[in-house]
């Protein structure tokens, strides 16, 4: 999702993602689908007027990771100061739940933007990095990770190197894809076209066509 506004949303992931974690029975649902319930979102709120966050602001890096100002600035070095905003953030028993919300399979196509070269070639290294790691690089193609599909390119670099490293608050970090089936506020996109798609990305980014570990498929229904 590229719309980090903060305001109520009408339709597509940013509505659903809204309404999801500020309904009790919609969150009950999700929290299923991952296993537990969550004890803790951070965003979006209604109370903050549905404020997306950064991992770098103070909410996020003191309260749910434990960090001081410093200390979150020596960790994340690996990337640009200018961060993804999180359509949602979570906690729960000591782990962070960062979620990527989409409606439809067009929301996943994106190729990397910066155009300040320090930056560009801070943040090729650490995919660079997070490819090796997670990719069959005979296969994978590492051009896809910025010229097709770079938002998940950059969100599976922030969950490798947020797995590397250790806080005080949290033990483990899990990527949530969350994707909206059968949307009717906007593009309704059947789980099997869903389905199809993320084989292909991944086999097109990993050289395997399932997502790597510490990443959650979700699909959930897009019903009132």
């Amino acid at each position: 999702m590229s719309n980090t506004s903060n305001e109520r949303a009408t339709k597509g992931s940013k509505f659903w993602m809204q309404k999801i974690v500020n309904d009790d029975s919609l969150r009950a649902q999700l929290e299923e689908m991952l296993g537990g319930k969550i004890f803790r979102w951070h965003s979006p709120l209604q109370a903050e007027s549905y404020k997306e966050y950064q991992l770098k602001e103070s909410k996020i890096f003191s309260e749910a990771l434990g960090l001081s100002r410093e200390e979150f600035k020596t960790k994340f070095s690996f990337w640009p100061t200018n961060q993804p905003h999180w359509d949602s953030i979570a906690t729960s028993d000591g782990i962070l739940f960062l979620f990527e919300a989409k409606a439809n399979v067009k929301e996943m196509n994106s190729k990397i933007s910066a155009t300040n070269i320090e930056s560009i070639e801070k943040i090729l290294n650490s995919m660079r990095a997070t490819f090796a790691e997670f990719s069959d690089s005979t296969v994978a193609d590492f051009e896809s990770w910025t010229e097709k599909f770079y938002q998940l390119g950059n969100r599976l670099t922030f969950l490798y190197f947020m797995n590397l490293m250790t806080f005080p608050k949290i033990f483990r970090t899990v990527l949530v894809l969350l994707n909206i089936t059968d949307d009717e506020t906007y593009i309704p996109t059947p789980k099997k076209i869903w389905t199809d798609h993320y084989e292909k990305v991944f086999q097109e980014m990993l050289g395997k066509n399932f997502p790597p570990p510490n990443v959650e498929v979700i699909y959930f229904p897009g019903r009132h």
